[in-house]
């Protein structure tokens, strides 16, 4: 199951360096206070602020007027986010300063991929100041009390440069393409890197990484793989975390929150994110298809109830996150802290009212919600160990949501794009990767060539509009013609492009004939081109995805299917 790279900065108010961080490591509290105290709960809204839109038009005025721009990068369900905004930005001394001399952009980091990608290694909230001409001047991590924000904005207007307090994170990028791997290089990699997400495993916790515990789905499910071929270890620990991550699951409505704040699972933030809902199902949907055992087809299911009540649109579209705190983003309504709404029973909570939900129904959502309900269908066909009973209805969902994302997200150029706007004109490779993966498990279930013909007619796009002729691998993005600045510089994002190497290595095993073969040629590439030994040490303890895809590639050369 793969983690797309926004989750991994996501939940991780926690540690690796690639990590990003809702809040400072070390807990919640600011270096100093606010100079206007706010005797309203943490984290609770305030009026809402003049935000200018992340736009050629807002770039253009900021050259006009001569004014740094500062973004925000947040996230609608992320914590921190609303303690910044209501803390930092709400703060007379600093609105003075940014009216002054700044443009204030507040990005949406699940409405803009690309701008969660480029800058996930600093959120959430990651703070970004820029030239008026759009080059960056500092890029600063997670919250930052309004005493510390004014000097750093005023080192800027001094002297144009960031102050010394901005988090370095040395990033590595892709260089030009060294040719083909050999068998030998390939499996060294692998070793390297299996030793390596060893180093992370928790014996007394469960889980990989020790300081904040996290349901990672993507190194579960290289357990889980792991187990699926004899191996006894990985399947005592897949098992193992399964057990033990089931504390930072919500016992009353279902779903599992992000992760916990410490360094066992009993301390939960509560935002629940649809990849960790889709990653937690896929994996206890394949540990039950293993071991049969009922108590994980439970867990898997109340997964799934959890989605189908409050993550699924009428349409039948997947929608995209619940915040952890109930109206964080209404100020005319109760404030209630996720810690104090999550203790409550069904009942008392819908007397409160609902935490809000992130309606858009994203592609990239949407493709991993549908693997995973496809694997909970499979699991219930061929358990092993228990009868099958084939959960028909969990394989409709997903039919019914790749339909709503056929209809609604197909590009006239090729591809889908992220959210329901056909004439959007930057389509990305996270969105595209995660649906046409998802596209080829529904083929497997059902062996419906349409849904292969559709994750084909995708896999042409990352071919004919993605591809970095220098690494082999592919853009997160197409071109956007409005980019300006360090925005008209395009990534090559390694996590995107490991679910890229997953899609094309399942179209070369089941695509027409004719294409399996360049399939699995682009597989191979965009494989070589991620795979430097810089690059993987950059992932941390998120690597399962990146084994899974080395597996695929092997798995095509030995059957004789690539170069």
């Amino acid at each position: 199951m793969i983690l797309p790279p926004l989750l991994r900065a996501s939940f991780a108010c926690a540690v690796a360096v690639t990590i990003g961080a809702c809040a400072h490591e070390t807990g919640p509290a600011p270096a100093s206070a606010p100079s206007a105290p706010s005797a309203l709960p943490e984290g609770a809204p305030q009026a809402p602020l003049a935000w200018a839109d992340f736009s050629p038009a807002t770039f253009a005025r900021a050259k006009a007027e001569r004014k740094f721009i500062v973004l925000d990068g947040s996230a609608e369900w992320c914590h921190w986010c609303h303690v910044m905004e209501a803390t930092t930005y709400h703060d007379p001394a600093v609105a003075a300063l940014v009216a002054a001399r700044f443009i204030a952009v507040k990005v949406d980091i699940d409405a803009r991929p690309d701008i969660g990608e480029r800058y996930g290694d600093w959120g959430w909230p990651a703070t970004v100041l820029f030239t008026p001409d759009a080059e960056e001047i500092g890029k600063y991590r997670g919250y930052i009390p309004p005493s510390d924000f004014i000097g750093i904005l005023r080192d800027v207007v001094a002297s144009g440069s960031g102050a010394g307090t901005a988090t370095k994170i040395m990033t590595t990028p892709l260089v030009p393409s060294r040719g083909r791997l050999s068998d030998a290089e390939l499996a060294y990699i692998e070793r390297d890197t299996e030793l390596a997400l060893d180093e992370y495993y928790d014996d007394d916790q469960g889980g990989w990484g020790r300081n904040q515990k996290a349901p990672i789905a993507s190194d579960n499910a290289w357990a889980l793989y792991r187990a699926r071929a004899g191996d006894a270890t990985m399947k005592e620990r897949a098992l193992f975390t399964l057990k033990q991550q089931t504390g930072v699951m919500d016992p009353v409505w279902g779903g599992i929150y992000q992760y916990s704040v410490g360094h066992d699972w009993t301390h939960p933030h509560f935002e629940k994110l649809m990849p960790f809902e889709a990653g937690a199902l896929d994996n206890y949907a394949a540990a039950y298809a293993l071991t049969g055992e009922a108590h994980l087809l439970a867990i898997a299911n109340s997964l799934r109830k959890y989605i189908d009540e409050f993550l699924t649109s009428n349409e039948g579209g997947f929608l995209t996150t619940q915040d952890a705190d109930l109206n964080a983003h209404d100020a005319t309504k109760p404030f209630l802290s996720g810690h104090d709404f999550y203790a409550l029973g069904d009942a008392e909570r819908r007397r409160r009212g609902v935490p809000r939900v992130d309606a858009h129904e994203y592609g990239r959502e949407n493709g991993l919600a549908i693997a995973a309900y496809v694997t909970l269908y499979e699991s219930t066909c061929k358990p092993k160990n228990a009868p099958p009973t084939c959960d028909e209805a969990a394989l409709a969902a997903a039919k019914r949501a790749a339909a709503r994302i056929l209809a609604t997200h197909l590009a006239p150029k090729g591809g889908i794009t992220h959210d329901a706007d056909k004439d959007a004109h930057v389509r990305h490779l996270a969105d595209n990767a995660a649906f046409g993966y998802a596209l080829v498990r529904l083929y497997d279930a059902t062996h419906d060539v349409s849904y292969r013909d559709a994750a084909e007619s995708i896999a042409r796009m990352l071919e004919s509009e993605l591809t970095d002729p220098e690494s082999g691998a592919f853009f997160g993005s197409t071109k956007d013609p409005d980019a300006v600045g360090v925005f008209s510089r395009r990534r090559v994002p390694f996590e995107d492009n490991v679910m890229a190497v997953r899609m094309l290595a399942k179209l070369a095993e089941v695509g027409g004939e004719e294409r399996r073969a360049g399939f699995a040629l682009l597989a191979e590439k965009a494989l070589e081109g991620v795979a430097r030994p810089e690059a993987i040490r950059g992932q941390g303890r998120m690597i399962g995805d990146f084994l899974l895809a080395m597996e695929d590639v092997r798995r095509l050369r030995a059957a004789g299917v690539s170069r």
